[in-house]
């Protein structure tokens, strides 16, 4: 074999055969984030955070997700939906929806595309490169609790359970499986980023159900039968990790409980001595460590200001890093390293 190709069976060897996205990704190259306000960057945990040339406007909750295209990040606020391409450095408009984007949230898809969606409204905003479309959801007038994107497939999580699948982009929607139970309000629901059959929803006042099959069954989890399940998120990097915060109605007490086991039973991990926990923390999980997740408590009432808390469950271990904003509805994790995080960021004034 010739040195040439010595060197290039080398350089495959090195670049995965499903490249993780992280692979091609920068860190930002940038002291300042030139947009609205509505996202900066923190590589400290939220005790420091990147200027931005813009000033937030009320009233706005902004969320932002990391695609798979390199540098590429889209962030929604009020009815504004932005594009960075240099990985959160600046950010440009792509659309005006129609909507008020307050109760929508953003979802990668395959390549440079993302979804965003709302729990209240029906409309799903399609994002590809630059262009943006809008399909309706499957339920009239309904909600949805989660989007899982994946190359040829949409599935939804209505805000009754029931689950939905589409496979030409949102245009139509075929019913999957069977309702976990009858009369449920669906707070959460979390999508199994390796296993799309493997699905987490919180309720209210009933707890948490499980499916693995992909909504052909579903198991109530164990011994939160009685909690309004507000947040969930699930560990990327092992999806056996779930994370549940919310209300114990017979102690009338908030905690964040752990599922070692795919959500089928939960232990507490943090109770409301310890944090600033409320009816629907924020939660993310990190992309690389199973025993990592963050959370956001923030409000305007009397200036408070908002908190990032970075949470290790087996230790028990707690920081939490205090900023003047008005809240962080949303974290994303730079994929070439996740100690670069994204903060969507809150006005509410």
């Amino acid at each position: 074999m010739t040195a040439l190709g010595s060197a290039l069976t080398v350089l495959l060897a090195l670049v995965p055969s499903q490249a993780d996205p992280g692979w091609f990704w920068n860190a930002p190259h940038c002291d300042t984030v030139y947009g609205d306000g509505s996202v900066t960057i923190t590589e400290s945990d939220g005790e420091t955070l990147a200027p931005t040339t813009g000033k937030l406007r009320a009233v706005t909750y902004a969320k932002v997700a990391a695609l798979q295209e390199p540098n590429t990040l889209i962030t929604i606020g009020k009815q504004s939906i932005q594009r960075s391409s240099d990985a959160g450095c600046s950010w440009q408009l792509l659309d005006k929806a129609p909507d008020d984007l307050t109760t929508y949230d953003v979802q990668p898809g395959p390549g440079d595309s993302a979804y965003i969606y709302s729990v209240n409204d029906q409309p799903i905003h399609r994002v590809h490169g630059s262009q943006v479309s809008t399909v309706l959801g499957p339920v009239d007038g309904g909600g949805l609790a989660a989007l899982d994107a994946r190359a040829g497939r949409l599935r939804v999580v209505a805000g009754d359970g029931q689950l939905y699948d589409s496979a030409d982009d949102g245009v139509t929607w075929r019913r999957t499986g069977v309702l976990p139970a009858h009369d449920l309000f669906v707070y959460d629901a979390v999508v199994d980023p390796r296993n799309p059959d493997h699905i987490v929803i919180g309720v209210m006042s009933d707890g948490v159900y499980v499916t693995y099959d992909g909504g052909r069954s579903w198991t109530r989890s164990r011994p939160v039968e009685r909690v309004n399940a507000f947040s969930l998120t699930i560990s990327p990097a092992d999806p056996s990790k779930v994370w549940m915060e919310g209300y114990d109605r017979d102690r009338a007490t908030r905690f964040i409980w752990e599922s070692t086991d795919g959500g089928l039973k939960f232990r507490e991990v943090l109770d409301q001595s310890r944090a600033d926990l409320i009816n629907g923390n924020k939660m993310w999980a990190s992309p690389v460590d199973p025993d990592l997740i963050y959370f956001s408590y923030g409000t305007s009432f009397a200036n408070f200001g908002a908190d990032l808390y970075r949470f290790r469950p087996s230790t028990g271990d707690l920081t939490k890093h205090h900023n003047r904003n008005d809240g962080i509805p949303s974290l994303a994790f730079n994929p070439s390293n996740p100690k670069i995080l994204y903060l969507g960021l809150a006005e509410e004034r």
